[in-house]
């Protein structure tokens, strides 16, 4: 649709809460302002659903399926109107049609909650007050236990050992094809020091997932290895969540 149309339109356009972005652009200060147009449904929608088959272990009570449903395409579209104006005079420098969906949305709550993460974390990883460990824990339709039950099993033997665990963050990763799906887990303890020593047998999940695992330290940059791996898949898997996060509260 042409832009004269959209702004011609009698449909009234209804500002939304979307914070605005600054950049740099010929050497002027811009910023972005976006109105909500339109939402409308992706024709393509039931054509990226993929079915993922589940062991039999993971098939809930009175569940009727033995898969995952996995979406590949986003199942609504949202037009906004994209303003760019001179951050300083207030001149309109242009206007776009800027189309989002409903998987980009989810994205973009997860990189924020990568960022919570990271920004709450980071500095105590710099001055060596918290441990980070990466976990990669492999073909999850085809597992024992759920992500809930292996952080439950990975805080208690933390604490059997004397160990505190102070937060945690996991994304779930679908492959391409939607057949194969895993999750990323970091675990936050306080500082463990293991130099020359490798990680202890309580940190390795292979019995307990039932499936192939890995365990190892997050280093150097905390927020560029996490962004890494968190931040680039938006496939998800209906009725379940694609992340989760727990951190401390900030103390008033």
């Amino acid at each position: 649709m042409k832009l004269a149309t959209i702004l011609n339109s009698t449909k009234p356009i209804v500002q939304v809460s979307v914070k605005d972005t600054l950049q740099l652009a010929d050497n002027q200060l811009v910023n972005k302002n976006y109105q909500y147009l339109r939402r409308k449904p992706n024709p393509d929608y039931l054509n990226g659903l993929i079915n993922c088959p589940l062991r039999t272990c993971l098939i809930h009570n009175n569940s009727d399926r033995n898969f995952w449903v996995i979406k590949t395409k986003a199942k609504w579209e949202t037009d906004l109107l994209e303003t760019s104006y001179n951050r300083e005079s207030g001149e309109v420098l242009g206007q776009a049609v800027y189309t989002t969906d409903d998987l980009k949305s989810g994205n973009n709550r997860k990189i924020k909650a990568v960022d919570r993460f990271t920004n709450y974390f980071n500095p105590l990883y710099k001055s060596r007050k918290v441990s980070l460990f990466f976990f990669t824990l492999t073909i999850a339709n085809q597992s024992r236990i759920t992500i809930a039950q292996t952080i439950d099993i990975l805080q208690k033997r933390c604490k059997r050992n004397k160990i505190n665990v102070k937060g945690y963050l996991w994304i779930i990763e679908v492959s391409p094809e939607g057949l194969h799906v895993h999750y990323h887990l970091v675990l936050a303890t306080d500082r463990i020091n293991l130099k020359g020593v490798s990680i202890p047998d309580y940190f390795k999940l292979d019995n307990v997932w039932g499936a192939i695992t890995q365990v190892g330290f997050v280093r150097k940059n905390v927020k560029y290895y996490l962004s890494k791996y968190f931040k680039k898949n938006n496939y998800r898997i209906l009725g379940k969540r694609s992340y989760g996060i727990s951190i401390p509260k900030k103390v008033k």
